[in-house]
């Protein structure tokens, strides 16, 4: 028969069972609290921190990649291209991959946004959508 060993479980969480911080914890919430968060560094410039419209316009710009609208600025150089900056493309399946993520944003999150936020959400779905029925020769812009 195998011995059986012995371990030892450590309660590392910084709240108790009823949602209050530890002791020791609580010094360091306050003061992750007061320090203010610059991820770019000391000379990052402005940080603005992440919001729902922010969020939604990150999947709009990399929709309009997708779809060819905007320059690609991590593509590569190809022999012919004079400025990688310059460099579309276009990859269909992505861009209906990022206007069927943004579909389900919409959904799932009816009745809980501003109506900045719904605003944003409509006329960015609109603009993909429109965008990639051209791309696909369903409508003519």
């Amino acid at each position: 028969m195998a011995e059986e060993q012995e371990f030892k479980v450590t309660d590392k969480r910084g709240f108790s069972e009823d949602g209050t911080p530890k002791p020791a914890m609580e010094e360091s919430f306050e003061a992750t609290e007061k320090a203010e968060p610059n991820p770019r560094g000391k000379s990052g410039g402005d940080y603005r921190p992440i919001d729902f419209p922010a969020y939604i316009l990150g999947y709009y710009t990399q929709g309009l990649m997708l779809l060819g609208e905007t320059p690609n600025p991590y593509a590569r150089k190809n022999e012919g291209d004079v400025d990688a900056a310059q460099h579309r493309e276009e990859d269909l399946e992505s861009a209906r991959h990022i206007i069927d993520l943004l579909s389900m944003i919409d959904q799932k999150t009816k009745g809980n946004l501003s109506s900045e936020e719904s605003r944003i959400l409509e006329t960015v779905l609109y603009e993909l959508r429109m965008k990639y029925m051209a791309k696909t020769n369903r409508i003519k812009l």
